[in-house]
């Protein structure tokens, strides 16, 4: 029987659609499972003009003609938005924009030019070409109009073309600089946009608010036909007669204890009133690299062989211009050496990126044995119990080698530290966790069998990333609480400002009547929280740390000693120590306790009302107070004033302000609140007001009317916040029959009777954190 001869084909291969769309599968996996997302969404595609963004958008163009309901991480998939970022660094390139625009129509990709904004980092009168850091800026810049446009256009999915050549050059960049394996793995297939961080609904968050909408983004409601499948199962396996016996029963002997007995708990005056938990983030901007397992070569063939056209540019010649420029020219003009050539780096990236799976999966073993006892996003806390390290058994031979051993510590120590930075995730304020090799001593403390040859540190309060370690003595096993580390003095406070009520909204009004803007955008604090807030005071609202300074005037100022009490145990039970100076607060620039109170804003000579009430409160605020044993004077009647009519409306009062033709109580107004705001910017220190702890829902009385807040924990480690919930780490089968025997053993053989007897019953850890029946104290 003949075989067919296999045939080489030289010349690079176009991609065809059903690879285009195996790629995505694998690059954009769910992200969230449960999502049953029918509707089509748009996905974008960042569109330079060269060939690899082209031929990315010719491509993305088929994914619907091939599979209609073609799912990209979460949705099925509807045309795509190519967004062109224009640079502005040289002339000519709004011409090419509009030229690439042309180009994406004819493939039938709706266009979208955006400009970058170089005057929010640069000084004005500074050419951005000429900073040595420009293409960090350009890099910065264009991925916030990346994300800034996908919020605006509600696209969760941003794909990007950079290809198989850019992750090599990627990579011998990275081992030309001296970089570990873990940053040898080159791009990253999926991630979020970190130049966006601050930005609510790009930067993993704003998943609270789509599903809040009628129709969400991301629907992860049951449908009608499977809550009707889901009722009739159940239906099918409840006995009626079982569920009245159990009604019964737990009537009798439950509802006098389990349910009343944490109301008798607060009653009491045990630790403190529960807090409602806050909503945690999620969601975000997710961009997306299809083409890494494509070299050039065939993304040119691609546009080749389809007719489609691209745009180089002339400055990726220039190998003087990037790091990227010098590399690319090096690879095209020199042979280099076979160990840098571009298969031994690609295959270098794929071994660092096992390597690096692997120690990331052992450090998830690790960490479901991890015991976390309580997670409180509203103070940013963490309470874990860590477990005892213990060698896994090997030959005696290899054990007995030191060597071998150091080898052995070395990486147990880095899979402990890979353990401890997604702890330190939970609560650091810091953007970027600390390096696995940066946290060494703290290992050595929190597990002291895996102490490099030196004596361990004793347990003690350690920082590191913004995160303090406080070991709490007394509590067996040892527990740490991870908390917001204390703010230093030399260090300025994280504070986010919102601006007040506009003047011209309320100018002509009674306070009573002001009404609001709407809720504010969401905004980062301290790298932890979402705030947002809906008011109508009349002066800036900061958020800043709680300070010590405020803290007695602020628990003066509540309704009555039963709400003392209760802040007084809140901040005792949720944030002790130095912990509730890291809370949020809410602070006023001016003094509004005349508002909170139900009084009146404006001076006394400035309130509305006919010319003798005006005068009668000026006469009252400047005249010292009246004899009562003499008789009532009759008060001169003031000149009157030639005032224009008020306005009809909030646009035309703007109007008013922004010509200037105000009535002269207006202008009065106006020219008194801007010598009080100067007057309080100028102080030093800054006289603030505390009006409320959002995180911990106290405020002042009578703050309800005009303030209110929400506040959200940004996004965390999934894996740690389900065993935070779980409270605690998974049960082990050899633990479990532990546990069972102690508890067999308690009950049927008598020792609890005898410990009720004033004997005291051991309990000891056993290998690998066993719980093991002691003896007899």
């Amino acid at each position: 029987m003949s075989t067919i001869p296999p045939v080489l084909h030289r010349s690079a291969r176009a991609i065809t659609p059903h690879e285009f769309l195996e790629a995505l599968q694998a690059t954009c996996a769910p992200r969230f499972p449960g999502a049953r997302g029918r509707t089509h969404r748009p996905i974008a595609v960042a569109v330079s003009g060269g060939v690899d963004s082209m031929a990315l958008a010719y491509l993305c163009t088929k994914i619907r003609p091939t599979d209609q309901w073609f799912k990209v991480a979460d949705h099925p998939v509807s045309n795509p938005i190519g967004i062109i970022v224009d640079h502005g660094l040289r002339e000519g390139s709004a011409a090419e924009a509009a030229n690439v625009s042309q180009a994406l129509k004819k493939i039938g990709v709706k266009p979208n030019i955006t400009r970058l904004r170089w005057a929010d980092v640069v000084e004005p009168g500074v050419n951005p070409s000429d900073l040595p850091n420009v293409e960090t800026l350009a890099r910065y810049l264009r991925y916030r109009r990346l994300g800034t446009f996908c919020k605006v256009w509600q696209v969760a999915t941003l794909l990007t073309a950079h290809h198989e050549d850019d992750q090599y050059e990627t990579v011998l960049m990275r081992l030309l600089s001296g970089h570990g394996y873990r940053g040898l793995q080159g791009m990253r297939p999926a991630t979020d946009i970190p130049e966006c961080y601050d930005l609510h609904g790009v930067y993993q968050s704003g998943f609270v608010d789509d599903q809040r909408r009628e129709n969400p983004f991301y629907n992860l409601r049951p449908s009608e036909k499977e809550r009707k499948q889901l009722k009739r199962g159940l239906r099918d396996e409840i006995d009626p007669a079982v569920i009245a016996r159990e009604v019964e029963r737990g009537l009798r002997s439950d509802i006098g204890t389990a349910y009343l007995e944490d109301y008798d708990g607060i009653a009491k005056g045990k630790p403190a009133p529960p807090l409602v938990p806050l909503e945690i983030e999620d969601g975000g901007i997710m961009v997306y690299r299809p083409l890494l397992r494509f070299g050039k070569d065939r993304l040119i063939a691609t546009c080749l062989e389809n007719g489609i056209p691209w745009f180089d540019d002339h400055t990726n010649a220039d190998q003087t211009l990037t790091l990227r420029n010098a590399v690319r020219h090096m690879i095209k003009h020199h042979k280099l050496p076979e160990a840098l050539q571009k298969p031994s780096i690609l295959r270098l990236a794929e071994r660092c990126r096992a390597r690096v799976a692997s120690a990331e999966a052992e450090a998830g073993r690790l960490l479901r044995r991890v015991r976390i006892h309580e997670f409180g996003q509203n103070a940013g806390t963490l309470v874990v119990t860590l477990p005892r390290f213990y060698f896994p058994t090997v030959p005696r031979r290899l054990s007995a080698s030191p060597a071998s051993r150091r080898r052995r510590t070395e990486h147990y120590r880095h899979i402990a530290a890979l353990m401890v930075r997604r702890l330190l995730s939970m609560v650091t304020p810091e953007r970027e966790l600390s390096q696995p090799g940066q946290l060494g001593h703290l290992v050595s403390m929190l597990f002291p069998s895996l102490a490099d040859g030196t004596p361990p540190p004793e347990p003690k309060a350690y920082v590191i990333c913004g995160v303090h370690f406080v070991p709490l003595i007394g509590d067996y096993p040892l527990r740490w609480l991870l908390a917001r580390a204390p703010h230093v003095s030399n260090v300025p406070r994280p504070s986010v400002t919102f601006h007040e009520l506009p003047f011209g909204r309320r100018m002509d009004k009674h306070p009573r009547g002001w009404k609001t803007q709407g809720w504010t955008e969401p905004r980062m604090f301290d790298g932890r929280y979402w705030i947002r807030v809906l008011h109508r005071l009349p002066c800036k609202l900061r958020v800043a740390p709680f300070e010590m300074e405020h803290h007695k005037p602020f628990r003066e100022a509540l309704a009555d000693d039963q709400a003392r009490k209760e802040l007084a145990s809140m901040l005792r039970r949720y944030a002790p120590g130095k912990v509730r100076y890291t809370l949020p607060a809410i602070y006023a620039t001016l003094d509004v306790t005349d508002l909170l109170a139900g009084g009146d804003w404006w001076p006394p000579h400035l309130l509305l009302g006919p010319p003798s009430q005006r005068a009668a409160a000026a006469h009252s605020e400047e005249q010292p107070e009246p004899d009562p044993e003499q008789p009532d004077q009759p008060d001169p009647e003031p000149e009157p004033l030639n005032e224009p009519p008020p306005p009809r409306d909030e646009t035309e009062a703007i109007q008013q302000i922004r010509s200037r033709k105000l009535s002269a109580l207006h202008a009065g107004r106006l020219e008194w609140e801007r010598r009080l705001q100067s007057a309080a910017a100028h102080a030093t220190p800054p006289q603030l007001q505390l009006l409320a702890l959002p995180t911990l829902g106290v405020g002042l009385p009578g703050l309800e009317d005009w303030l209110r807040w929400e506040v959200r924990y940004r996004k965390v480690d999934d894996e740690v916040l389900r065993l935070s919930r779980r409270g605690g780490r998974r049960v082990g089968r050899r633990e479990l029959r532990a546990r069972v025997r102690f508890w067999y053993r308690w009950m049927r053989l008598g020792w609890g009777r005898k410990a009720a007897r004033g004997r005291v019953v051991g309990v000891r850890r056993g290998r690998g954190g066993a719980v093991k029946a002691g003896g007899f104290s």
